[in-house]
């Protein structure tokens, strides 16, 4: 499982290992999961989001995905949890470029700054 953390304005992403073998990046405030990068039409890929409490800052997020088309098929928000990671599957039900788009508060403490991730459907045999 690969994770990407929304870090600080003045703190450029820094990789370190979790205890699992996770790459996170180092101070963050809310932390996402990366979905892969491809995937088949007809099997989910996965999204989700983690506060770590110990970095502080703001644990609001929002969430969406879209599909080939640009339709939003998923939409979260909230604040995310310290306890556990939340997560949401989504369906690749046509081949093309799914995008998904994580906003937090991780540059200004008002400003939502985005991080965007492509995942592409292609059809297996």
């Amino acid at each position: 499982m690969l994770i990407t953390a929304l870090a600080l304005a003045v703190t450029p992403l820094a990789a370190v290992a979790d205890p699992v073998g996770a790459a996170v990046a180092a101070p963050a405030m809310v932390l996402v999961n990366q979905p892969v990068s491809s995937v088949c039409v007809g099997r989910t890929f996965k999204i989700g989001v983690w506060y770590q409490k110990l970095s502080g800052g703001s644990r609001a997020y929002r969430v969406a995905v879209y599909g080939p088309a640009g339709k939003r098929l998923l939409y979260k928000h909230g604040q995310a949890s310290a306890a556990s990671w939340r997560y949401w599957k989504v369906r690749a039900t046509r081949p093309g470029k799914y995008r998904t788009v994580y906003s937090g508060h991780w540059r200004h403490p008002k400003t939502w700054s985005h991080f965007k991730v492509p995942t592409r459907a292609r059809r297996c045999s």
